[in-house]
C-alpha cells in the first residue's frame, strides 16, 4: 500500500498503477500453483463404440423430419416444373 502511495504521489498516471496492481494481483495468484508438486499430466478417453451409435441415431431420428420436408419440397418444385414443361 506504502508503494502505491508513493507511486500516486510521483504524478504516476492511473493507468500504470492499475497494470502494476493486476500484475501483482495475477503473481500472487500463479505462486500458490508453482509451489505444489507438479503431478503428471493424463488423458482418460472412455470411448464405447455402443454409446456412440445410440447418439448418432438419436440425432438422425430429430433430423430426419427436416429432411423430409425439404425433399417434399423439392420433389414438388420438380413435378410443377414438368408439368409446366409438358403443357408449352
Amino acid at each position: 500500500m506504502k508503494l502505491a502511495t508513493k507511486l500516486a504521489s510521483k504524478k504516476v498516471s492511473k493507468k500504470v498503477i492499475a497494470v502494476f496492481s493486476i500484475a501483482m494481483m495475477m503473481l500472487m495468484m500463479a505462486v500458490p500453483g508453482l509451489c505444489t508438486e507438479p503431478e503428471t499430466p493424463s488423458l482418460d478417453i472412455n470411448f464405447d463404440i455402443e454409446e456412440m451409435f445410440t447418439w448418432a441415431q438419436t440425432i438422425i431420428n430429430a433430423m430426419l423430419p427436416v429432411v423430409y420436408i425439404i425433399m417434399g419440397v423439392a420433389l414438388g418444385f420438380l413435378i410443377i416444373r414438368a408439368f409446366k414443361a409438358a403443357f408449352n
